[in-house]
């Protein structure tokens, strides 16, 4: 039978233990540091709300608002177009000042489209209800759409041809609180318009 040789616990050198142990804290350091601080700061950060009615979308604010998640962009160009409509087919992406003449719902949010991650754009909301929705990224950041190179989406992502989707296809229900509506952009492809990657 083979004689096996088990070292015996004490056959270490003394000195190689402090200095594997040494090396072992410099590795571990900066991470324990980094977890250290994202502890103390609460967990990773979400993301910003954007728009100048963020406050409308806080926790503890009163009232109703919608957070409108922008998703399926083409490129960090430009800006970010929320708008705000009756849930009526003869009110929807009807021009905004005859609306506010009407005396009607309307409200338009334009933000520059963040480098990183996808927007989240707040609304405030009158109050639960129907309401539609309307975003476009304006690339070139003109103010207007340019439907062959413009992204633009709507809640519910109805499948776009060549006219306008109806006030349904584009409309949420909100309840009292925050309501969030994901949307995901559109772009003109071929013979159509439509998302880059389909919509999971």
């Amino acid at each position: 039978m083979p004689l096996l040789l088990v070292p015996r616990a004490n056959s270490v050198p003394e000195d190689i233990i402090p200095a594997v142990l040494t090396r072992v804290e410099r590795l571990m350091a900066p991470s324990m540091i980094a977890l250290l601080i994202l502890l103390w700061m609460g967990g990773p950060a979400s993301a910003e709300i954007l728009g100048p009615q963020a406050a409308a979308c806080a926790d503890s604010a009163p009232g109703a608002a919608v957070l409108v998640h922008v998703t399926g962009f083409k490129d960090r160009t430009g800006n970010v177009r929320v708008e705000l409509y009756p849930a009526t087919d003869a009110d929807f992406l009807t021009p905004g000042s005859k609306l506010r003449a009407d005396g009607k719902v309307f409200t338009r949010i334009d933000v520059p489209t963040p480098p990183m991650d996808e927007p989240t754009v707040c609304l405030a909301l009158p109050g639960p209800g129907d309401y539609a929705v309307a975003v476009l990224h304006d690339r070139n950041a003109d103010g207007k759409l340019n439907a062959f190179s413009d992204g633009y989406g709507f809640p519910n992502n109805p499948r776009l041809g060549y006219s306008k989707p109806s006030a349904k296809e584009a409309t949420f229900h909100a309840a009292a609180g925050q309501t969030q509506v994901d949307v995901v952009l559109n772009y003109w492809n071929g013979f159509a318009a439509r998302p880059l990657r389909p919509p999971r």
